[in-house]
C-alpha cells in the first residue's frame, strides 16, 4: 500500500529516514531487499544535492536503485546543540579529526569519528565537504541562487542552455526545496540587526543589495524567537546542523520522496572505498559499514549495471582518480582529476565598534550584492556569520568571485595509496582575497567609524569545492562518463571549477535534474 503524502510528511519532518525507508519496504517493494543480496540496477554513491535528486528520479522511473551515504541519519532532536558549534563543541562535529579546523574556531582535540563535517587539509588549501545523510544540505547556509547568465554561458557548453536551466531546471529545484526569501518581520528582529548594518554598510558604499532565496524553515526561526524552540540558527550555530529542523534539509525533500517510491533504499554509515569493472559488466563497489564512532564494522562487496558518482567534488575525485591509476578502471579519460576550484570563496570579517549589532547573530544569510565590474574579479558578496565573532562589534562577508583561471589537480599518490590535491598554491587564491580586501576596503571607507583593517581567514578555504569532472569535457550533457557507459557523475565535480558568482547547491541539483531526465528517457 503506497504511503500517503501527509505520512510522507510527517516522516520527513520528524527526521526518521529510517522509519521512512521500513514503511516503503513493508509496501513491497524492491527496496525490501537488503544490501547483501549483493546486485543493484542502480547505486548512487551520496546522499547530497545529486545524489538525492538521482534517487528520486530513478525511483520514479521504477529503477531498483541502492543510496550509500558514509555519514550518519541526524534527525530533528529536541537537542538545542544536536551537532555542536564554535561555543559547544563535540565529538560529532568532524569527520574522523583528533582536532577541530574551521574558520574562526580555536583548535581543540576532539576523539576522532563519524562526524558530520570532513576538513580535509590539502596543501594550500583547506576543503570542507559534509558526511551525512543529506549531504551538504545539513551544514549548508541555506543560500538558494544561480549564477548571472552571463558567467553560466561562458563557463559551460553552449548546448547547455542557460534558458532552459532560467525557466525549468532551476524552478523546478526551488520548488522542491522551499527556498523563499527571508521574510520581513524575521529580518526587522534583533538576530538579525547584523544584517541590517550589513546592508546599510552597502548601500552607502553605492552597492544594491538584494533578498537572498533561502531554505531555512521561517516557521522554526519564529519559535526560536518567541522561545518555544531550542536556540540554534538565530544564535549562528548552522555550520555544523541546526538540530532543531531550522534548515529544509533534502532529508525533508528529495529524501523521503525518493525513498516512498518504493524502489529506492538508502544506508547511512556505509562509507564507498574503491570502484572497479563488473566481472560481467557493469560496476563493483567496496563499502566499508560503519558504527557512529566511524570504526569499520565489516567489508561488502555490491554490484550494479548503473553506477551514480554524487559523493561530493573532494571524494568523487578520490575514487575515480584512484580508480584509474590502479587500473581498476584504467579507460577514463585523463581530464577527470583536472579542473578544480575553489569557487573562489574568501571569508571577512569588517568592523565598527560604535554601531549596535545585536545581542546575537542569526545565521540564514539575509541578502547579496552582486558586483560585476568594481573590483578585479567579478564578486557575490553575502551577509554572513561567524559564531565566534557574534558577540562583537563585526559583520562577516561570505563571498564568491568569478574565476576562470585559477584551477588544480588531484593526483594519485602509490606510496600511500591516497589521492591528494596536488597542485594548488596560495597564489591561486589571492586575486580572490586581493577583490575581496578591496570590496571591504571601499564599504570601510563610506561608513566613518569602521575600522579601516580588514580581517581575512588566516588560510586558505572553500565550503565550495567544484570541479574534476567537468560536463562536456569528462563527460556528456547529462553526466555519462566518456568511454564508460553505466558510470555517471551528478555532482559538484561537474562543475569547471567555479559555479559563476553563486553559490554552488542549485547548481549541482538543477543539472543532476537536466541529467536524469535524459538519462531516464534514454533508458540509461
Amino acid at each position: 500500500m503506497p504511503l500517503s503524502r501527509r505520512g510522507l510528511i510527517g516522516l520527513a519532518v520528524s527526521g526518521s529516514l529510517a522509519a521512512l525507508t521500513e514503511a516503503a519496504a513493508l509496501g513491497g517493494g524492491r527496496a525490501a531487499r537488503d544490501v547483501r543480496r549483493g546486485h543493484f540496477r542502480a547505486i548512487v554513491i551520496g546522499s547530497g544535492f545529486g545524489g538525492s535528486v538521482t534517487a528520486l528520479r530513478l525511483g520514479q522511473a521504477g529503477v531498483d536503485t541502492l543510496v550509500l551515504e558514509r555519514g550518519r541519519e541526524w534527525p530533528v532532536a529536541p537537542e538545542p546543540h544536536l551537532f555542536g558549534s564554535a561555543h559547544g563543541i563535540t565529538d560529532t562535529m568532524f569527520w574522523r579529526r583528533g582536532t577541530t579546523r574551521w574558520p574562526a574556531m580555536l583548535p581543540v582535540p576532539v576523539r576522532p569519528g563519524a562526524g558530520v563535517m570532513e576538513v580535509a587539509q590539502e596543501d594550500g588549501l583547506d576543503i570542507a565537504c559534509a558526511a551525512a545523510v543529506g549531504g551538504g544540505s545539513v551544514v549548508y547556509t541555506g543560500v538558494t541562487l544561480a549564477p548571472p547568465r552571463r558567467y553560466f554561458e561562458a563557463l559551460y557548453p553552449a548546448a547547455l542552455s542557460y534558458e532552459a536551466f532560467h525557466r525549468k531546471w532551476f524552478p523546478k529545484v526551488r520548488a522542491m526545496l522551499g527556498a523563499t526569501p527571508m521574510p520581513d518581520d524575521v529580518y526587522r528582529s534583533a538576530p538579525f540587526t547584523h544584517s541590517r548594518l550589513w546592508d546599510r554598510q552597502l548601500h552607502r558604499a553605492g552597492f544594491r543589495t538584494s533578498a537572498l532565496d533561502s531554505t531555512f524553515d521561517w516557521a522554526v526561526i519564529r519559535a526560536e524567537l518567541a522561545g518555544t524552540a531550542p536556540l540554534s540558527a538565530t544564535v549562528g550555530n548552522s555550520d555544523f546542523g541546526c538540530g532543531n529542523g531550522a534548515k529544509k534539509s533534502l532529508t525533508r525533500s528529495y529524501l523521503p520522496a525518493a525513498l516512498a517510491t518504493g524502489h529506492v533504499r538508502l544506508r547511512a554509515l556505509h562509507e564507498v572505498i574503491a570502484l572497479q569493472r563488473g566481472r560481467r559488466g557493469g560496476y563493483r563497489v567496496e563499502v566499508r559499514r560503519l558504527d557512529t564512532t566511524g570504526t569499520v564494522l565489516e567489508t561488502l562487496e555490491l554490484s550494479c549495471d548503473m553506477l551514480f558518482l554524487a559523493a561530493g567534488t573532494l571524494n568523487t575525485n578520490r575514487l575515480l582518480v584512484a580508480a584509474r591509476e590502479r587500473g581498476d578502471l584504467p579507460d577514463l579519460p585523463a581530464a577527470v582529476g583536472t579542473g578544480f576550484g575553489d569557487n573562489g570563496d574568501q571569508l571577512n570579517l569588517r568592523s565598527q565598534p560604535l554601531a549596535f549589532h545585536g545581542g546575537s547573530q542569526g545565521a540564514p544569510s539575509a541578502s547579496a550584492a552582486f558586483l560585476h565590474r568594481e573590483f578585479e574579479l567579478p564578486l557575490l558578496v553575502e551577509n554572513w556569520v561567524l559564531p565566534t565573532y557574534q558577540a562583537t562589534p563585526a559583520v562577516a562577508t561570505f563571498a564568491m568571485t568569478v574565476d576562470h583561471d585559477h584551477r588544480g589537480s588531484f593526483r594519485y599518490e602509490p606510496a600511500t595509496g591516497r589521492v591528494r590535491l596536488a597542485d594548488w598554491t596560495p597564489g591561486k587564491s589571492a586575486a580572490a582575497a586581493q577583490a575581496v580586501t578591496a570590496y571591504s576596503g571601499r564599504v570601510a571607507a563610506a561608513n566613518p567609524g569602521t575600522l579601516p583593517v580588514t580581517i581575512n581567514n588566516p588560510y586558505p578555504f572553500t565550503a565550495h569545492p567544484v570541479g574534476g569532472c567537468a560536463i562536456g569535457r569528462c563527460t556528456d550533457l547529462s553526466g555519462r562518463v566518456h568511454g564508460h557507459r553505466g558510470l555517471y557523475v551528478v555532482d559538484g565535480s561537474l562543475l569547471p571549477g567555479n559555479v559563476g558568482g553563486a553559490n554552488p547547491s542549485l547548481t549541482i541539483a538543477a543539472l543532476a535534474e537536466h541529467a536524469l531526465a535524459g538519462i531516464v528517457t534514454a533508458g540509461g
